[in-house]
Order: C-alpha cells, then sequence, then structure tokens
C-alpha cells in the first residue's frame, strides 16, 4: 500500500512538472514568434528609407507645365512663359538649386504640406489648382525634374540680404533665417543655410536681425553681422 501510495505520488509530481514545462514552453515559443513577427515588421524597409522619384526628362517636364498651365501662377525667369495672370506663388528658377526633385513632387500632389504664409489661401491652404485626377504618374516624374533643373539666370558672384534668426543650429553649421527678399535670387522666405566657418554663428541666438552675405553659387553664408536694435 505504501509502494503504490509512493509511486501514485510520483506519477502525479511527474505529470505536474511536465504540464508545467510544456505550458512554458508553449509560452515562450509564442512570445518569440510575436518577436519574431515584431522583428520582422520594423525592418520591413531598409533603415534610412526615404522616398525617390525617377530622373525624368526636363525637357518633356517642360511640356507637362505648358500643358497644365502652371505659368498661371508662378514666373519662370528665362522662359518664354506669359506671366502670371493669377495670384502668384513662388518664382520657380529660384527654387530649383534649393529642393530635391521629391520636393516638387510633394508641391504638386500635396500642396498643403508646406506652404509659406504669404502663399497660403483664406482656410491656411495651398491656392494651388489640385491636378491628381488628370496628371499621369510619367508626366509627374518628368515635370518634377523640369522644376528641380531651373536655375536663376547669371547671378552675381555674391548677395547681401537682411533677416531675423529663427534657429542656431552649430553642429550642422547651420543658421536659418526669416529674410526680405533677395532681389533677383529669391522671395522673401524662411530658410536655411550653412555658414563658412562655425564661429560665424557664435552670440546669435533666435529672434537676432542680421545682415548676411550669401555666396550664390555655393549657396552659403560668407559673412554674417548681427545689427543692433
Amino acid at each position: 500500500m505504501i509502494l503504490q501510495l509512493i509511486i501514485t505520488i510520483l506519477f502525479t509530481w511527474v505529470a505536474l512538472v511536465f504540464v508545467e514545462d510544456s505550458t512554458l514552453s508553449a509560452q515562450k515559443s509564442a512570445a518569440g514568434s510575436k518577436s519574431g513577427i515584431a522583428g520582422t515588421m520594423a525592418t520591413h524597409h531598409p533603415k534610412g528609407w526615404q522616398f525617390t522619384m525617377p530622373r525624368g526628362e526636363p525637357l518633356k517636364g517642360r511640356a507637362v507645365f505648358e500643358k497644365y498651365e502652371c505659368y498661371d501662377c508662378h514666373e519662370v525667369r528665362g522662359e518664354s512663359f506669359p506671366y502670371p495672370t493669377s495670384d502668384p506663388g513662388p518664382e520657380l528658377t529660384q527654387m530649383g538649386p534649393l529642393h530635391p526633385r521629391e520636393y516638387f513632387t510633394e508641391s504638386v500632389i500635396h500642396p498643403d504640406a508646406w506652404v509659406e504664409k504669404k502663399y497660403r489661401s483664406g482656410n491656411g491652404g495651398s491656392k494651388m489648382l489640385d491636378v491628381n485626377d488628370r496628371m499621369t504618374v510619367q508626366e509627374l516624374v518628368d515635370l518634377s525634374a523640369y522644376l528641380a533643373s531651373l536655375r536663376p539666370p547669371k547671378l552675381a558672384k555674391s548677395v547681401t540680404a537682411v533677416g531675423k534668426v529663427v534657429a542656431v543650429i552649430p553642429q550642422n553649421r547651420e543658421i536659418v533665417i526669416a529674410h526680405e527678399e533677395i532681389k533677383g535670387v529669391m522671395d522673401a522666405m524662411t530658410m536655411g543655410y550653412k555658414v563658412s566657418t562655425a564661429s560665424q554663428l557664435a552670440g546669435l541666438t533666435a529672434g537676432d536681425s542680421v545682415t548676411f552675405t550669401l555666396d550664390t553659387e555655393k549657396r552659403l553664408i560668407v559673412k554674417i553681422v548681427k545689427v543692433k536694435e
């Protein structure tokens, strides 16, 4: 009787251990499976991935610009398009050197993504017409290429401008300035610029009024001076 009791106890203990081990293994397996799925999802696209446009053909993009009468709102210096008749947006030759193709793509298909204050409509969005239901993907590719290829007519080597500091980023040797129109170069806008030396940023803080000299070819500030108010 005692032996049978001992055997019964042993079998019961072994069964309990087996069930517990099986439960823990199942839980670990499920957790590992979930972890694997999460890991796969987290690395589904390459680190640092960003949207890129095909190169496109600027000449065909110019024809697209004409087809959709983009000149109604945008001047392109040096081109033979009619002068803007509607409420004008920014002049475009100044924009080509400043932005990648993808910026122009977004401006066409999602113009509300970024709108300078002076170009906003009454509801705060862009005044640009929606062409998404008419423009083909290839037309968009070529138009983006054309806009990115634009360059201002021959400019002076350097120009001087005035503005107000929005942010100073010394680790990047960069300063963001809300500046007035730089005649013949670009409209009034808020823009980030590299400076030729990090020491030029010393003593500058957001809100400071400045005058600065811009190398028009390199788009680099070569001199910046704080203005006493």
